[in-house]
Parts: C-alpha cells; sequence; structure tokens
C-alpha cells in the first residue's frame, strides 16, 4: 500500500515544515529549472513543442518552487532525460525510490500544464 506524502508530512511540526519549504526554494532556485533547460541548449518554445503544451505553461513551470514529481519528470524526460528520486540519509543509506516516480501518470502532469 502506497503511502501519500501527506500522511507523513503532518508528523513535522510547521517549523520543520516551513524549514523544508525554505531548503527546497533555494535548492530549485541554484539547479533552476531554466538554467537546466539552456544547459540542454533547448528554448522554452521547443520543450513546449516536445511536450504538446503551450510556451507559457513551461514559463510558468521553471518559476514555480513546488512541482508535483509527474511534472518534473514530464519536464527532464521531454528533454531527453530520466528522472532519479533517491532518498538519502545521514548514518549512510541511499535508497533509489523509482517506484514512486514510475508509477506517476505524465498524462495528468500535461493536464495541468496546459489549465
Amino acid at each position: 500500500m502506497a503511502i501519500k506524502w501527506n500522511d507523513l508530512n503532518h508528523k513535522n511540526s510547521p517549523e520543520k515544515r516551513e524549514a523544508i519549504r525554505h531548503e527546497a526554494k533555494d535548492e530549485l532556485e541554484r539547479i533552476g529549472f531554466g538554467k537546466l533547460r539552456q544547459a540542454r541548449q533547448l528554448t522554452q518554445v521547443q520543450l513546449a513543442e516536445r511536450l504538446d503544451v503551450p510556451q507559457a505553461a513551461i514559463s510558468r513551470m521553471e518559476r514555480r518552487t513546488d512541482l508535483l514529481l509527474s511534472t518534473l519528470r514530464e519536464y527532464v524526460e521531454g528533454m531527453g532525460g530520466q528522472l532519479e528520486l533517491r532518498a538519502t540519509f545521514p548514518e549512510g543509506g541511499e535508497f533509489l525510490l523509482d517506484p514512486l516516480v514510475g508509477s506517476l501518470v505524465a498524462s495528468s502532469a500535461r493536464k495541468r500544464m496546459r489549465g
């Protein structure tokens, strides 16, 4: 049985959740989806054509700091890549969460990006 993120996240204090959001925002700004796309030598228009969405949807997505994994997966795959999700722990454990990424429905992401 799959466990929903919200079922796990509610166990964190509001302060911890805010710290996680802040850390995620900083990390996304550091990487920058636009920089990733540019490193792949793609314009927003080219990526939008590959994903069959309007260019404005790519622009909106690149400005967001909170994305669904299915949206991120489709964005990466549109550039010819493959999204991997890993959980790493201070004591050295690392786990590939491939079933989480693999079970996402890309078509639902496409519908959200168009809307």
